[in-house]
């Protein structure tokens, strides 16, 4: 009964002494989204369901970034681009497998073919020719597709039809084009396609990304007195009062 007693006459006779104030500011920082760089090598999405004059359709779930070495000019297919390989003629298609580098080499060809620019068809065809190469298609492969084109692609050449998109997600639903049709496939030119690779790998984007807001919160402050008396307190049988708690 005593200690008791004791205790509370300390804690009465500390609760005047010096006070320590402690503040402590808690700040929201979002976590940027991590940025991994497109693929030189995609890998083209068919839609089931979609097809074009008994075509079946193609398209990408990210842009698809190549540099020509011959011209310099970086083309960036955008995401959602549909195609079907129609800028082959019919005698060409043999060689164009939808799951081999030859389709990515068309998916370039297709794209160029669609923005049409004038007096560029055979440059179209060059770079077609030069992107399977690059790709590792077979030398014979190549000539064949590229002959194809040159002999009998000029039809299809710029047709306002073959500016099209698709989100793979929702193949049914209406997907506008993200930005009107362009007057070149180029979006930079880069010699000898020099540090083509390294640009790509920091994250860059020809049409980036849109990134939802988010909402941060205000910063929160929490200041917190504490003396002598608190120490008596927490000795004490009895729980501590809140500070809010009513007598």
């Amino acid at each position: 009964m005593r200690s008791l007693l004791f205790l509370s006459a300390a804690a009465l006779s500390l609760t005047a002494c010096a006070t320590t104030t402690t503040t402590q500011t808690t700040v929201y920082i979002p976590v940027a989204p991590v940025v991994t760089p497109s693929s030189l090598t995609p890998q083209p999405v068919i839609l089931f369901n979609k097809t074009k004059n008994g075509r079946k359709l193609f398209t990408l779930n990210e842009e698809f970034p190549y540099c020509d070495p011959g011209t310099g000019k970086v083309i960036v297919v955008p995401r959602w681009y549909v195609t079907d390989f129609a800028s082959v003629p019919w005698f060409g298609q043999s060689v164009i497998d939808p799951q081999g580098p030859t389709a990515r080499a068309a998916i370039i060809h297709d794209y160029l073919y669609a923005i049409g620019e004038k007096g560029k068809r055979e440059e179209a065809d060059d770079i077609f020719y030069r992107a399977m190469i690059s790709f590792g298609v077979d030398e014979w492969q190549a000539r064949t597709a590229y002959t194809a084109v040159r002999t009998g692609g000029e039809k299809g050449y710029g047709l306002k039809d073959d500016w099209s998109f698709i989100d793979p997600t929702r193949p049914d639903g209406v997907q506008p084009a993200p930005f009107p049709k362009p007057k070149t496939g180029a979006v930079r030119i880069m010699s000898r396609c020099a540090g083509f690779k390294d640009l790509i790998q920091t994250g860059w984007r020809a049409y980036p990304i849109a990134q939802p807001v988010v909402n941060v919160p205000p910063p929160v402050t929490v200041t917190e007195k504490t003396g002598p008396a608190d120490w008596v307190q927490d000795k004490l049988p009895w729980p501590k009062k809140k500070k809010d708690e009513k007598k």
